[in-house]
């Protein structure tokens, strides 16, 4: 009996909050959800976030227990979804249905919502939001001395639409119509160039476009002054107006070939002289591989120790993507080799064409021979009229060789024996390239050889040509009829003014033995012995 009476009275408080006679006390009410938009004011061509604020002032129908107000006042498990189908603006909802939990008496709750707002005109929408929730219609209890007892709840579910107001303002938009090639080399600067439209509709005043690269190596301005953001003043620019932007861009050597994005961002003053800030737009760089040289057919003359006039010629190629402008081509210095004219120029260079290249060099007389590696850069002009640099320099192998003497001696001859003095003649032949000057031929001898006239002058000698040197020479008297060491050393001036010496030129000069004759003294005596007795026979006949 007692279960079918309280259905009644379930019944009857879904009409009305009255209280059944058998029942010791009630107490009803309901809460009040009042919906707003925390910020209705939101622009065209934009992700923004609509925050739905639900505030609760709940109402007491029956008073009782505190406890017992508060439950039939608290809104439980609210629901909030944007209805968007009913939206009148071009309005895309990206979050659905948004759960606060429980909303007390005096209590607030944020149900917030991401939706992209199109190209909507400016003004006011409507946007339905649909708000579902739960609560205690009333609370049945018996009163007892020891506190409420035989406790029963009715439970109501709740459903209601609002219709909120946002409004779309006026502003200024803009939007990247065009862009040019904006190419550019790795290692090189370019141009970033592109056209910005107001697509708004509201003149943006006091114009600025900052542009920012997202890409590490990629750069504006100069190699000199990188800096990864820059700045265009473009005054004004009203609605449906466009503008040319064109700054300097630069990419570094190392940065790998690809498109790169870069950043635009329009700050301008609205109307009402506020500072406004437009969404980020985004502009596109192509950088393509370096400029690259390379040399081919290298090949060497001369290039041996100790010698001032090396070369090093072959042809500079061009294999790069790009033309490159006055083109210099410069030999660096390689310890004991170092360039005497290491620049060589060779204009304008295509992509793959070539042009030839020669360097010359002097290598020390203490340069070790053997394979060396040889280092040359390249200097060029851009499209702009810009010196740069390859990034990677050219390194190419040559073989430095032995030193050679550029004179020959040959044909040494003398009639020099023990104990007397002879003519030593040597025939001194220049092997050389160039011709040299005030050729001279000194030589040196050792006991038992001595020589009082060791210089011997030789003049002009052209490559190929042989002049002779002679020089007096004598032996001792206990010299042994054999081959002595001696040597010559040529002094020459080269065709630059700069004296040369060589190396001492080892000779063997021979002691020849006597003819056979009496000896040098009794042939003396004899004579003397002749000339008394035709003189004592002479005298008898007179």
């Amino acid at each position: 009996m007692k279960r079918i009476t309280i259905l009644a009275v379930v019944g009857l408080l879904l009409v009305a909050p009255v209280v059944p006679a058998f029942a010791s006390s009630v107490v009803s009410g309901n809460p009040v959800l009042g919906v707003s938009v925390a910020d209705e004011t939101f622009q065209s061509n934009e992700e923004a976030r609509l925050t739905v604020v639900a505030s609760n002032d709940g109402n007491i129908e029956d008073g009782g227990p505190s406890r017992f107000e508060e439950q039939v006042q608290t809104a439980r498990s609210v629901r909030m979804q944007v209805d968007e189908d009913q939206v009148d603006a071009p309005i895309d909802v990206k979050t659905g249905t948004v759960t606060a939990g429980s909303i007390g008496p005096g209590g607030t709750a944020e149900f917030s919502f991401n939706v992209d707002i199109g190209n909507a005109e400016p003004g006011r929408y409507t946007v339905p939001v649909e708000i579902t929730y739960r609560h205690a219609r009333a609370v049945l209890y018996d009163e007892t001395s020891t506190g409420p007892a035989n406790i029963e709840y009715t439970w109501l579910e709740k459903e209601r639409t609002v219709d909120l107001t946002i409004r779309i303002e006026e502003r200024a938009e803009f939007d990247v119509i065009s862009e040019g090639s904006n190419e550019l080399l790795a290692g090189d600067t370019g141009s970033l160039a592109f056209t910005i439209e107001n697509t708004g509709t509201q003149t943006a005043r006091s114009a600025t476009v900052r542009l920012e690269s997202r890409a590490s190596g990629l750069y504006f301005g100069s190699p000199d002054a990188p800096s990864t953001t820059t700045g265009v003043f473009v005054r004004s620019l009203d609605p449906g107006e466009t503008r040319r932007v064109s700054v300097q861009v630069g990419a570094d050597a190392d940065l790998s070939p690809g498109e790169y994005p870069v950043d635009a961002v329009v700050s301008y003053r609205n109307r009402n002289d506020i500072a406004k800030q437009s969404n980020s737009l985004t502009a596109g760089v192509v950088v393509q591989p370096e400029r690259s040289f390379t040399i081919e057919d290298l090949t060497t003359e001369n290039f041996r120790v100790d010698e001032s006039e090396a070369t090093l010629s072959g042809r500079v190629v061009n294999t790069g993507p790009a033309p490159a402008r006055n083109v210099v081509v410069r030999m660096r210095d390689a310890g004991p080799v170092t360039p005497t004219n290491g620049e060589s120029a060779v204009g304008t260079l295509d992509p793959g064409e070539s042009a030839p290249v020669t360097f010359t060099v002097a290598i020390a007389g203490d340069a070790e021979p053997g394979t060396n590696s040889f280092t040359f850069g390249v200097e060029y002009e851009n499209a702009d009229g810009d010196v740069q640099t390859a990034s990677n320099p050219i390194r190419k192998r040559a073989t430095v060789d032995e030193s050679r003497d550029r004179f020959e001696v040959e044909n040494v001859s003398t009639t020099v024996t023990p104990g007397g003095t002879a003519r030593l003649t040597v025939d001194v032949r220049y092997v050389g390239d160039d011709p040299v000057s005030a050729t001279n031929t000194r030589l040196f001898t050792s006991d038992p050889l001595s020589t009082s006239d060791d210089g011997a002058f030789l003049g002009r000698l052209g490559p190929g040509e042989t002049a002779t040197a002679s020089f007096r020479i004598s032996a001792t008297s206990d010299a042994i009829p054999k081959r002595y060491n001696a040597a010559v050393q040529v002094r020459y001036d080269e065709a630059d003014g700069d004296t040369k010496f060589t190396d001492e030129i080892p000779i063997g000069v021979g002691v020849n033995e006597a003819d056979g004759g009496p000896p040098i003294l009794p042939v003396g005596g004899g004579a003397i012995l002749l000339v008394a007795i035709v003189g004592g026979l002479w005298y008898r006949r007179q």
